[in-house]
C-alpha cells in the first residue's frame, strides 16, 4: 500500500479545507453577538483572521502546482470577504 493519499481522498481533504473558513466565520459571528464583553470582539476578530490561513495556504498550493483553485476558492474567499465586511460594518 502506498503512503501517498489516493486521489479521491486528497480531493476530499482539499474540499474540506476550502470550506474551513465557514467554521471560523460562524464562530466569529457567535462571538460578535456577545455585546457584553469587549474582549469577545477582539477574540472574534482573531478567529476571523485565522480563517484566512487555510484559504490562503490552499491558494498558494494551487498556484505552486499551477492548478485552478476552482469553486472552492470562490466560496472560501467569498465568505471571508462578505462576512468580514459585515462584521466591520456592524462593529467598526
Amino acid at each position: 500500500m502506498s503512503e501517498s493519499f489516493r486521489p479521491d481522498c486528497r480531493e476530499t481533504i482539499e474540499r474540506n479545507l476550502w470550506a474551513a473558513p465557514a467554521v471560523f466565520v460562524a464562530v466569529s459571528w457567535a462571538l460578535f453577538q456577545k455585546n457584553d464583553a469587549t474582549s469577545a470582539s477582539t477574540v472574534a476578530w482573531i478567529i476571523y483572521t485565522a480563517g484566512w490561513i487555510a484559504a490562503l495556504g490552499l491558494l498558494v498550493r494551487s498556484a505552486g502546482r499551477r492548478r485552478n483553485p476552482g469553486v472552492g476558492a470562490v466560496f472560501a474567499f467569498g465568505v471571508l470577504v462578505l462576512m468580514g465586511a459585515q462584521f466591520w460594518a456592524n462593529q467598526g
